[in-house]
C-alpha cells in the first residue's frame, strides 16, 4: 500500500465510529485491515474503504444483493413517501428492517419492500402492545 497513513483516531472518524468500536472490532478480528508501527496501529484509506464496502454489502442470506447500495433515513423516507420522523419510528418498533453504521441509520430498500409486502397475521399482537406492561 503507498499513500498517507492514518492513526486509530483518524480512522475511526473516517469510518464514523468511536475509537473504543474500532478497538474492540479489531480484538474481535471483525476490524479493518491494519498495521502495527511499534505499539500503534495505521491504516490504510483504501484498506478502510474495502472494509466499509464489505459492511455495507453483506452477501449473505436474507440480506440484499451485492450491488445493492444501503440508503440513509432520509432516502428511505424519500423512497417511501413518508417523513423522517415515520421512518425512525419504524425501524425503532421494528415495523422495517435497518442497521447503524457509525450513530447513522441504513437501510437496504429492497429488504424494506420485501418486508413491507409479506402477508400480515391478522392475530399478530403489535409491537406497541408487546411493549406495555399490563396491569391486572
Amino acid at each position: 500500500m503507498t499513500g498517507p497513513v492514518l492513526t486509530s483516531k483518524a480512522a475511526a472518524e473516517y469510518c464514523g465510529m468511536a475509537v473504543q468500536t474500532l478497538y474492540n472490532l479489531i480484538s474481535q478480528g471483525a476490524g479493518p485491515k491494519h498495521y502495527k508501527q511499534g505499539s500503534r496501529s495505521v491504516f490504510y484509506a483504501a484498506d478502510l474503504d474495502d472494509w466499509n464496502r464489505a459492511r455495507l454489502h453483506p452477501v449473505q442470506a436474507g440480506h440484499a444483493t451485492s450491488h445493492e447500495c444501503a440508503v440513509d433515513l432520509a432516502d428511505m423516507a424519500r423512497i417511501l413517501g413518508v417523513s423522517t420522523d415515520t421512518v425512525y419510528r419504524m425501524v425503532r418498533t421494528g415495523d422495517i428492517p435497518g442497521f447503524k453504521v457509525g450513530g447513522v441509520w441504513r437501510f437496504f430498500p429492497s429488504e424494506v419492500r420485501a418486508h413491507l409486502n409479506r402477508p400480515k397475521d391478522p392475530w399478530a399482537q403489535s409491537a406497541r402492545s408487546r411493549a406495555r406492561k399490563r396491569v391486572a
